[in-house]
Order: C-alpha cells, then structure tokens, then sequence
C-alpha cells in the first residue's frame, strides 16, 4: 500500500513539474511601468499598421520600434 501512494506521489510530482512553464520573455525597459510598455507596444503596432508593410517585415520593423524606445526583449 505504501508502495503504491508513494509512486503516485512521485508521478504526479513527475508530471507538475513538467507543466511548469519558462520565464515568459517581454519587452522591458529600466524605470518604466508594465502600463507604459503597453502604451509603446500598442504605438508601434498602431505605426507599423499605418506604414502598410507586408508580413514578412512587421517583425523586424516592430522590433526595431521598441528599441528605438529604448526597450530590450528580455526573459
């Protein structure tokens, strides 16, 4: 019996610990608000809509309206 609850302690500790997730990577910058990051990453969306560009640039372009922000895509 004790065999028994032990190994399905250990399974579900098993299988938790495969459900925990990685540090979700964001766009930060030193002194500023999790509200005011938004406000810049709906900004440059909002731009990057405007300029029509194709998909395959909208990446690349959003990546470099947040850095010219002054933010740095962290974990």
């Amino acid at each position: 019996m004790k065999i028994s609850i032990l190994t399905s302690v250990l399974a579900s500790i098993l299988i938790l610990s495969g459900c925990s997730s990685a540090p979700k990577s964001t766009w930060k910058k030193a002194g500023i608000s999790q509200h005011d990051t938004h406000n810049a990453i709906q900004k440059c969306k909002y731009q990057i809509g405007i300029a029509k560009v194709n998909s395959e640039k909208e990446n690349s372009l959003f990546s470099s309206c947040m850095e010219s922000e002054g933010y740095r895509y962290t974990s």
